[in-house]
């Protein structure tokens, strides 16, 4: 290991259109010797020293694109990915400069970066890091680095050679990989727990820090239905706006519902949900849209609602401004979907509230009772036998651990199957139940995942496969396969390994789906820690059909779509279970 060396940049100039950072070097010292040179950096621990109220439309326009040039060059400059230079204060060093009246950005951008040192040669990209065209889900958008308009000759040679870094050993780097494996870690970034929420220089990190993550390690970039340079400009000002803490937490929240992931939480510096800003108390109650109208599905605890009662205001707000409320802070694939959205859109802020509703044909105010409790919005019916025996129904969600085994070796010879998909499986059953199911093994998803040498861009993976092996371990015949018929519940409330567990079991031969599109949010989460100690997370990489067809914001479709009715509802009935039952005893 080479010796480490403390480096610090100290602007002494700024003539005309350029300024220059001098690199002083100095030995380390025997106790920080394993220190990295990030670490060793200190000068802007008690605050950025930036601090604005207003902005012009240059100085959005010039942000945005130190914004950019400060992410190309966090994901690609050797020395950054070394750790050696701490990127995060180099942004504060260089931001006066830019917010500067009549600054020439291209040049102090230019000067900024051909300084960095770089003593890493660039070189070919690693042959195991190098992909077909036809392997490539997602390409990097750095086209910009090119373009001599909008950047200026110097910095765009400058940031195009950057691109040719290839650079795959990121221990270090802001985002870094472990051993061979291919899921990112962003547990480099700091935290800044003790910030001030009037900084600036702070805030706009934060911005800054969370869009380049979207912008090279978001595997479903391209399916965000934004304009994401447009959301860079959109939200400079938002975060510039407002001095507390609660309002740069809320335009945080707004941002991430910006790409449209169910899988994009924000959790608090004292690690609670987004949630309690809107309110401590929730009505506890499941609804279900059906026909654009909200209707009680699920009384958790006896409140004042009852079942199929249709929701028209809460408090004085109607449910429609609520909805509007909660899409702005929490994110969704899709608009019917979110797990916090269900969790979250009757909280309240006093323990009781009027509901106005329409039960039963009048509308009625309705004095409701919150709680404070954990609620459970799934589907509470258990595993059993049904039709005498004929039909064998699987809640996934309370699957024990080596269940499903002992389930299809009892329930072989059903006639049909139903497995209940609406809630998250609390057992992986993806692959297991498959051998029951198939008599070999099938294609059924494709997953992308970051090249690690190649900021932005995402590759294929080979399918994944299930079935029955060629050499199983099942005590059922090898030649035998489940003769029945099988039925798969979905909803909204699929998500993820609920999805993957669907586009598995839908291989069988004689399996049909029903009920409602899923979530469409799939791909492993990434969690990643925003300034203020404030977490999110994304979908980490990315899900496809074997045929690379998109899951993500489409959610997987059923074969027959239904919606509960009205009537259902009231009476306590699953009308989704009702018509599979329906569909075996049909098949029969």
């Amino acid at each position: 290991m080479k010796e480490e060396k403390k480096k610090y940049w100290k602007s002494i100039a700024l003539c005309s259109l350029f300024f220059i950072y001098f690199i002083i070097w100095g030995c380390s010292s025997t106790k920080d010797i394993h220190q990295i040179g990030r670490n060793k950096d200190q000068e802007f621990d008690n605050g950025s020293g930036i601090y604005l109220s207003s902005i012009t439309e240059k100085e959005i326009m010039d942000l945005a694109k130190l914004c950019k040039v400060w992410g190309v060059v966090k994901y690609y400059h050797p020395e950054v990915i070394s750790g050696e230079v701490n990127w995060d204060y180099e942004l504060f060093r260089v931001m006066p400069y830019i917010l500067e009246e009549n600054s020439d950005v291209n040049s102090i951008l230019y000067e900024w970066i051909h300084f960095l040192d770089s003593k890493n040669d660039f070189g070919d990209i690693d042959q195991q890091y190098q992909f077909s065209e036809d392997s490539i889900q997602l390409s990097p958008s750095t086209d910009w680095c090119k373009d001599e308009k909008y950047l200026g000759k110097n910095l765009s040679l400058e940031l195009s050679s950057l691109l040719d870094t290839n650079i795959s050993e990121r221990e270090n780097a802001y985002v870094s990989f472990k051993d061979d494996s291919p899921y990112p870690f962003m547990e480099n970034e700091n935290s800044y727990p003790s910030i001030k929420f009037d900084d600036t220089g702070y805030k706009l990190l934060g911005l800054f820090r969370y869009w380049n993550i979207i912008e090279y390690y978001y595997p479903y970039k391209d399916v965000i239905g934004e304009d994401w340079d447009q959301v860079l400009l959109e939200f400079i000002p938002k975060f510039i706006h407002g001095s507390d803490y609660e309002s740069y937490l809320l335009t945080i929240a707004e941002l991430t519902t910006r790409i449209h992931d169910s899988h994009a939480y924000v959790v608090d510096k004292d690690g609670d949900y987004i949630s309690k800003y809107f309110g401590k108390y929730r009505i506890p109650i499941n609804f279900i849209e059906v026909d654009n109208q909200i209707v009680i599905s699920k009384i958790i605890h006896k409140c004042g609602l009852e079942l199929g009662d249709i929701v028209l205001k809460v408090g004085d707000k109607d449910i429609d401004e609520i909805l509007e409320n909660r899409r702005k802070y929490i994110s969704q694939s899709r608009e019917d979907t979110g797990s916090l959205f269900f969790l979250d859109l009757f909280r309240i802020h006093e323990k009781n509230t009027d509901v106005t509703v329409i039960r039963k044909g009048k509308t009625i105010d309705v004095n409701v009772k919150g709680s404070q409790k954990d609620i459970n919005v799934h589907v509470d019916t258990k595993s059993q036998e049904m039709e005498d025996g004929k039909i064998y129904y699987i809640n996934a969600g309370l699957l024990k651990n080596g269940e499903i085994e002992e389930i299809m070796k009892k329930w072989w010879n059903t006639k049909g199957l139903i497995v209940d998909l609406r809630n998250y499986p609390s057992s992986p059953i993806a692959y297991k139940l498959a051998e029951y199911l198939m008599s070999a093994e099938k294609e059924f998803v494709r997953m992308s995942f970051p090249n690690r040498s190649v900021p932005g861009e995402f590759y294929y993976f080979d399918p994944f496969v299930s079935g029955k092996p060629k050499e199983s371990n099942n005590e059922i015949l090898d030649d035998e396969v489940y003769k029945g018929k099988l039925v798969i519940l979905i909803n909204e409330h699929t998500i993820s390994q609920g999805e993957t567990t669907t586009m598995s079991l839908r291989n069988t031969p004689n399996s049909i789906v029903l009920g409602r599109p899923s979530a469409g949010a799939n791909g492993d989460v990434r969690p990643f820690t925003l300034p203020g100690n404030i977490k999110s997370t994304i979908s980490g990489f990315g899900m496809y059909y074997p045929d690379k067809k998109p899951t993500q914001r489409i959610g997987i479709q059923p074969d027959i779509y239904m919606n509960p009715t009205i009537e259902g509802i009231r009476e306590g009935r699953d009308e989704f279970i009702e018509r599979a039952i329906e569909i075996i005893k049909e098949s029969s």
